[in-house]
């Protein structure tokens, strides 16, 4: 599956871009398999995947989601404020 994973913040910046297309082989895909394959794509990511969650269509989601060609997918960081 060919999906588009939308990066904000200082993930967009450590990548220098706002997005990351991928490739994933495996017929259902989770969100595993999307850090995985990002980590692969763009290495500098790495150290981040670990402390950012994946939305799928505006919503935090677990690792063990399976995923669809229309999810959207996105990369949200750690942020703080108050």
């Amino acid at each position: 599956m060919e999906m588009t994973v939308l990066l904000f913040g200082r993930e967009a910046d450590v990548a220098g871009r706002s997005s990351v297309a991928l490739r994933i082989e495996n017929a259902q895909p989770t969100c595993r398999d999307v850090r995985e394959a990002l980590g692969a794509a763009e290495p500098s990511l790495l150290p981040l995947l670990c402390r950012g969650r994946l939305a799928v269509n505006h919503e935090f989601v677990a690792d063990d989601r399976v995923l669809t060609p229309d999810d959207e997918v996105a990369l949200i960081g750690m942020v703080s404020g108050g």
